[in-house]
């Protein structure tokens, strides 16, 4: 009985742990080298809702600088920065999901190759983390009605009497 009380509780503190991280958003950076005469980009997947808020730091070449723009799945520019010098923030959310793309253009760069370091963080939608929450919550419930259902079968089935009958005085003839 105690053990079924304790992975009750395990169940549900990994449950509560788990809705924990869910809202919990880290900083992550990247960091590339964008040589001369070419572009490089980052692809993210996006869920519809989600928020994608970044940081540049550019480095390298006379002015510190890289043409910036970011295209949706549909390969439309929702967010075009122009010609960036040594940094700048921005946010973004994501009307559709799927492949959002980051570019970083050096084309007009003869010589340079530029150091290009992205933090950014992405605020997933509420929306996606409710239905979440609701399908752990259903599998909590799920498993703590399926161990207490366990708890009362054993208490409903009758234990076997045990026979203290001793079969030692019976001696074949």
């Amino acid at each position: 009985m105690k053990r079924i009380a304790f992975f009750i509780i395990g169940v549900l503190t990994l449950f509560s742990l788990f809705i924990t991280l869910l809202f919990i958003d880290a900083t992550q950076v990247e960091v590339l080298t964008v040589d001369p005469l070419t572009t490089k980009t980052l692809t993210f997947n996006l869920s519809e809702g989600d928020i994608f808020s970044g940081s540049l730091a550019i480095s390298g070449g006379a002015n510190n600088d890289i043409n910036f723009w970011i295209t949706d799945p549909q390969g439309n520019t929702i967010l075009n920065l122009g010609r960036i010098s040594q940094g700048t923030s921005f946010e973004f959310t994501a009307k559709n999901s799927g492949a959002y793309t980051l570019h970083f253009d050096n084309s007009f760069s003869i010589f340079s190759a530029k150091q290009v370091s992205l933090s950014y963080e992405i605020k997933h939608s509420f929306i996606n983390n409710f239905i979440l929450l609701i399908i752990l919550g259903i599998i909590s419930i799920c498993v703590i009605i399926a161990v207490l259902m366990l708890i009362l079968h054993r208490k409903k089935t009758p234990k076997e009497p045990h026979s203290n009958i001793s079969f030692n005085h019976l001696r074949t003839i």
